[in-house]
């Protein structure tokens, strides 16, 4: 199992809409990676009283079984992916990928 990760830190200036993030980017990657998407997660930074504040905006994590459909889903979609983007931020994301254990 592995684990994409993209992340979208916090920044002083800029812009990021979360609810355009989570309602339509995140779930249009989850039906474009298809079966190979076991489940996806979106997580909205908050700050904590008290806490650093929140290192990042949003974040959605991928579990996949397969990291080659994975990558052929990028290779295939990744233009409409990156496109999409600007529609809710003006930031590019961290991206990370793990082997989940």
């Amino acid at each position: 199992m592995f684990c994409a990760s993209v992340v979208y830190q916090a920044h002083e200036n800029g812009s990021f809409d979360f609810n355009y993030f989570a309602g339509r980017h995140a779930p249009l990657f989850a039906r474009l990676l298809g079966e190979n998407c076991v489940r996806y997660e979106v997580h909205q930074g908050l700050d904590t009283p008290g806490a650093p504040p929140a290192p990042f905006l949003g974040a959605a994590y991928f579990w996949v079984t397969s990291a080659e459909e994975f990558g052929a889903t990028l290779a295939e979609h990744g233009e409409e992916l990156y496109a999409d983007i600007p529609e809710f931020s003006d930031h590019q994301p961290v991206r990370g990928w793990a082997m989940v254990v």
